[in-house]
């Protein structure tokens, strides 16, 4: 028998079967936690383990279990120096008391990532997502969700309705902890690093997609192409090119990947130009066309010509430069 992980070959009675052992469930969330791969019946791939990775996906999640636990421990130590959060020192001994006379107190940190909780239901529902049980479904676009919530906040994208804007920009959102967010933009407030280079986001799911740039990890593969994306958002995206599922203007009838970018093309029927450059006034309709511009004021030109070494500000710049270079030569 061949092992999905080793690729190792050993007999039957070695090798345990992914969908076979008594607790399939808990042997694939660890093969999705520690190797970060997807198992399914129907993938063509061996479905067997060997005894040995066997071992040592146990010995990860416990040495994971005991890292977290030690850490917190160490934080509630702190806690109790500092003399602060006074009632979470006192909980202490009680949620690492291993003895049986206290049934009402509940571990509520996941077993699988080990991420901690409030109370015991809203552990109940994280679990969903690691055993794929998803409950809510939306008839609209068949996606499915953990919460009940979720799919309400998520039918607000079917119907446009936003209810909730910004009081400086005017932008609307669907979602009320979006707008929060938002206003973030504004005042400046980016609390999330980046470690490697610095750089500050809003969000920290922003940050995690960021972090993905410096390890160059593309686990999420499309199953046409194989071409591979750090996101499955952008491989959900990268999906409809294959299903020719497109946005269309409908002013000029031009098709669009993106609802996105269908919605920053509308803007150029529409006249409208909210970004306006400090200096000379200038207006723009796209805040990238605005950072471009802005690059003009300080004399950046990071485009350069690699025959006459000369400098542009835009990318389009430089390519016209190079045609008429060619023309040039040609004529």
């Amino acid at each position: 028998m061949e092992c999905r992980l080793c690729l190792g070959l050993t007999p039957a009675e070695s090798s345990i079967s992914i969908f076979g052992d008594p607790h399939p469930e808990r042997l694939q969330q660890y093969i999705r936690t520690c190797c970060q791969i997807q198992v399914k019946r129907s993938d063509g791939l061996p479905d067997t383990v060997c005894l040995s990775c066997k071992t040592n996906l146990e010995l990860l999640i416990s040495f994971r279990k005991a890292c977290f636990r030690s850490n917190e421990k160490s934080q509630r130590r702190l806690d109790d120096c500092l003399k602060i959060k006074t009632e979470e020192v006192f909980l202490e001994d009680v949620i690492w008391d291993d003895e049986p006379s206290l049934p009402t107190i509940h571990r509520k940190n996941s077993e699988i990532c080990l991420k901690p909780f409030p109370n015991k239901s809203e552990l109940v529902l994280h679990k969903r997502s690691h055993t794929g049980e998803y409950l809510f479904k939306c008839d609209i676009c068949l996606k499915s969700f953990v919460r009940r919530s979720t799919l309400v906040r998520h039918l607000k994208t079917h119907t446009g309705e936003k209810p909730y804007k910004c009081e400086i920009c005017l932008k609307s959102f669907s979602d009320q902890s979006n707008l929060k967010q938002h206003k973030k933009l504004h005042a400046g407030i980016k609390p999330h690093k980046c470690d490697i280079c610095l750089k500050s986001f809003v969000q920290k799911t922003t940050l995690v997609i960021h972090l993905e740039t410096h390890t160059g990890e593309k686990p999420y593969k499309c199953e046409i192409c194989l071409k591979p994306f750090t996101q499955k958002s952008g491989l959900e995206k990268h999906k409809t090119l294959h299903a020719g599922i497109l946005h269309k203007c409908d002013i000029c009838l031009k098709s669009f990947v993106r609802k996105s970018t269908l919605v920053r093309h509308l803007k150029n029927h529409s006249g409208e130009k909210p970004y306006k450059c400090e200096i000379c006034l200038k207006s723009f309709s796209q805040k990238s066309n605005l950072k471009q511009h802005k690059k003009l004021h300080a004399g950046i030109k990071p485009h350069k010509c690699n025959v006459c070494s000369k400098s542009f500000s835009k990318k389009s710049y430089l390519k016209v430069h190079k045609k008429n270079a060619f023309w040039n030569k040609t004529t």
